[in-house]
Formats: structure tokens, sequence, C-alpha cells
């Protein structure tokens, strides 16, 4: 039994060769490799072969049949076979639509009866935002507070002292804000070519 050695075609080099390109090894092997020589006809004729099979085209629902049979459900899945809607597109619709008039329903109730009791309104709102705002209050104490402590705090505020010294900065600030406004105007208008609507 013939052991096929390492120096015989890969299957790169097969690959090269039916596609048409010509290498000088690929040539010189050949002439003297009885086995390589007939692996080669033999993947000749089975390309041959192959190129001969008539070509079909399958059929606007045949993706769906298929894949129905590997994973059931999958034609419920899609939103549109054949240029309808599916059920599952629909229910989702219906979802949406549902919730949004809930949502705007309950919204519009809510401005409606702060409407008619202003009082009983305020007396609901008035303690929470309050809590708020004394919460936003006593946080931006505590940074600033924080920040005027740092070490690096009196170098900054010798920095920007006088507006001869400042202008460096404020003009470094400008140009890095507009390139950050440029960088997300260009995220926002360039079309995402994944976005699969």
């Amino acid at each position: 039994m013939k052991t096929f050695a390492q120096h015989h075609l890969t299957a790169d080099e097969l690959d090269a060769l039916h596609g048409g390109g010509e290498f000088p090894r690929v040539a010189s092997h050949l002439a003297t490799c009885d086995d390589c020589r007939a692996m080669v006809e033999l993947d000749l004729r089975l390309v041959a072969m192959l190129g001969a099979l008539p070509q079909l085209t399958p059929s606007s629902g045949f993706i769906p049949q298929i894949m129905a049979q590997i994973e059931p459900g999958f034609a419920r899945q899609q939103v549109l076979v054949n240029g309808t809607e599916t059920l599952r597109a629909r229910a989702a619709r219906r979802r949406v639509l549902i919730g949004g008039a809930l949502t705007g329903g309950l919204v519009t109730a809510g401005f409606v009866w702060a409407f008619a009791n202003p009082t009983a309104a305020a007396s609901f709102a008035l303690p929470p935002i309050q809590e708020v705002g004394n919460t936003l209050w006593l946080s931006l104490q505590g940074i600033v507070a924080n920040t005027v402590e740092q070490p690096w705090f009196g170098a900054l505020r010798d920095a920007v002292a006088t507006p001869v010294r400042a202008l460096p900065i404020l003009v470094a600030a400008a140009g890095a804000y507009t390139v950050a406004l440029l960088g997300l105007r260009r995220l926002l208008t360039r079309p995402a070519t994944d976005a699969g609507w």
C-alpha cells in the first residue's frame, strides 16, 4: 500500500490548477507523478459533470419552506413573505399601537386630572420636585468643594486667571467641541449598512 507523501500536490495547488493558474512545480510534478495525474483527471471529470448540471432557480417560497422544516416557526418570524405582512409582524404592530394608545391615554388623563385638581396635583408634585432640587443643589456644592480641594485646581485657576491666559484653553475647548459635533453629525447622517430596514 502506497502512502501519499507530503511532496504531492496540495488541495490549494489543485484549486489553483482548476482555476487556470500555472505553477512550474505543479506542471513538473504532474509530469512525474501518476497518482497526482490520476487525481487531477478525476477532479477535471467531476468539475465537468458539475458544470453540466442544469441551473435551477428556487421559487420565492423555497427558503421559508426549508427553514420551517429546520426551525419550527421560522415562517412566522419573517417580517415579510412574498410582500405580505406575517402574523408575527401584525401582532407586534398591534402591541405597539395598543401600548402607545394606553400610554397616551394615561398621560392625557393625568394632565386632565391635574388641571381639574390643581391643589391636589401640587401637593403630590411639589415635595418630590423640591427634594430633587435640594439633592441636585447639595450634589453640586459637594462637587465644587471637592474640586476646589484638588491639588491641580490651583494650577488650573492660575492658568485661566486672565483673559490672555484663558484664550488658548477656550480655543482648544471650542475646537474639541466642534470636532465632536462634526463626528456626531456624521454618525447620525451616515446610513447603517446592516440596519435591516
